[in-house]
């Protein structure tokens, strides 16, 4: 298990590290919690919100919308490439309304929701933007010209989304009508979708980011599961899905001319930390 810390690392690390010597222009965002940068505290409707302490408390001294006490991993990224922090997309948009700023900006836009999954239905009672509209916005803002064509050819495009719809899968009160290979399937088909409409948009550098070991998140107790380990059915649909992204990555290359993909693997990397905490700095 070691050994697959410093690869994928290395991985990640060098897909970042020649995106910055060649010049990196912007950062283009999908996805869920993990990335959301506000937009969800931008969005009135929406009741799934980060907007009170101790969210934001360690780096940006106040609430921003971000479902973490700090940065978020495309944040660390964005420093990484020398690019100031994306806006959230329902910011920009209403400073574009409003007149307080000319237009999108250049540096790449957020268009993560928290709560929302790769299939639509998913949390759609807490109002979130799932991934195919978050898609939409991006292609709205390209067919209006607010997004230069040729700066998508020098743009990272960053993807994480799936833990919602897996844990919701479970949800006592709301049945499954697929089984669990089925779902997973389904959820690979909208990825799948996903990757061809940002590709044909103009999108070459795509990072897809793998879950995290979503069966030993404490919520899981809220669905009866045993609290003291993982809850072994929801990690399977995980490393299901997971394997499923790692080989929409590696057919990238084939499928997509010019395009570079790279399958963050994160999954090995979380349970290391879990198992070793003490390596890592806590415990």
């Amino acid at each position: 298990m070691d050994s697959l810390l410093p690869f994928s690392l290395l991985l990640l690390l060098s897909f970042f590290a020649s995106a910055s010597a060649y010049n990196v222009r912007a950062i283009f965002t999908f996805g869920d919690s993990i990335f959301d940068a506000g937009n969800n505290h931008f969005n009135s409707n929406c009741t799934a919100q980060a907007d009170f302490a101790p969210y934001g408390s360690s780096f940006f001294h106040h609430p921003t919308g971000r479902f973490t006490n700090g940065r978020t991993v495309v944040d660390f990224i964005s420093e990484f490439v020398g690019l100031e922090l994306q806006k959230p997309y329902l910011e920009a948009q209403i400073e574009v309304a409003n007149g307080s700023r000319k237009d999108y900006p250049t540096n790449g836009i957020n268009f993560a929701s928290a709560g929302s999954g790769v299939l639509r239905g998913t949390n759609q009672d807490y109002r979130v933007t799932p991934l195919q509209d978050q898609l939409q916005q991006f292609q709205n803002l390209t067919d209006q010209n607010h997004i230069d064509r040729d700066l998508l050819k020098q743009s990272l495009f960053l993807f994480e989304s799936g833990s919602n719809d897996i844990f919701n899968y479970f949800l006592p009160f709301d049945p499954p009508t697929l089984s669990p290979d089925a779902y997973v399937q389904a959820m690979l088909a909208e990825v799948e979708l996903f990757v061809d409409r940002v590709y044909k948009l103009g999108a070459r550098r795509i990072a897809i980011f793998s879950l995290g070991p979503v069966g030993c998140v404490p919520a899981r107790a809220l669905l009866g599961a045993p609290v003291d380990r993982c809850f072994g059915k929801m990690n399977k649909m995980v490393k299901s899905y997971n394997q499923g992204l790692d080989g929409l990555v590696k057919s990238m290359a084939s499928k997509y001319p010019g395009a570079v993909g790279v399958y963050g693997s994160v999954y090995n990397i979380v349970q290391l930390f879990r198992a070793v905490p003490n390596r890592y700095g806590k415990g």
